[in-house]
């Protein structure tokens, strides 16, 4: 199956909102059997990068190798995180580099290519210039994350030099998630309190200006579901890993 947009959006509306707010939510923003197809292919993937950072440098671990782990050194990890979040940018959640995969070739005709693909298409790449009335747009990146309980993304601005980073975006794939689990992104004011707050959701797109402070955040040690979710951004200039 051909994976598409859903057709049916307020693009005029939409970019209104984007323009007034610097942010824009998009329901039902993929078709159905599109959202629906993903979501499939996302939660039967069994193992994952978890991420954080030890003393500012980014870290990967092997999901499943983790889960293996005896309790003492997985409270270890924990502290270790927790710790470093107090005084700086800290993040604990995992991850699948699709964008990676795909330009790299480092899962040949697996799905997420398919992911990568539509992404990066004309048609898609359009619809968000279209919203955020910026045709510099060339190429967007992402990747798959997974929060779990106790996971959670402290606040940055993702203004990275030479990035080119355009605006971000969320594409929601949690199913009958709780607000009472977290997990919320959190937009917020130049005073750094929220501005607003996007649930995580089905079939939803949240997008936002670079820069603009944000977090994701705790999801409760009593939440027993995933928060999914293609985040990435839209870029402009020359996609650095163009085949």
């Amino acid at each position: 199956m051909k994976l598409s947009l859903n057709k049916t959006q307020n693009i005029a509306k939409l970019k209104q909102n984007f323009l007034n707010d610097g942010f824009v939510k998009l329901e039902n923003a993929l078709s159905n059997d599109s959202a629906s197809l993903i979501h499939a292919n996302i939660t039967k993937q069994e193992q994952w990068n978890l991420v954080f950072r030890n003393n500012a440098i980014h870290q990967d671990l092997n999901s499943l190798d983790v889960e293996g782990w005896h309790g003492e050194d997985k409270n270890n990890l924990t502290e270790l995180v927790h710790k470093q979040a107090e005084q700086a940018f800290q993040y604990f959640y995992e991850t699948i580099p699709i964008y990676d995969i795909y330009y790299d070739k480092l899962m040949p005709e697996h799905f997420f290519n398919d992911i990568v693909k539509f992404l990066n298409s004309e048609e898609v790449l359009n619809f968000f210039r279209a919203i955020l009335a910026a045709p510099e747009i060339t190429f967007l990146d992402a990747q798959i994350t997974r929060f779990k309980a106790g996971h959670f993304l402290n606040r940055h601005n993702d203004d990275v030099n030479g990035k080119n980073r355009v605006a971000a975006f969320v594409i929601n794939l949690s199913k009958d998630w709780r607000v009472v689990w977290g997990g919320a992104l959190h937009i917020l004011n130049k005073d750094l309190t929220i501005e607003k707050s996007f649930v995580p959701s089905f079939n939803e797109i949240n997008i936002f200006k670079v820069p603009v402070e944000h977090l994701v955040g705790y999801v409760s040690p009593f939440a027993n579901g995933h928060r999914l979710s293609i985040t990435g951004w839209l870029r402009s200039g020359e996609n650095p890993k163009k085949l």
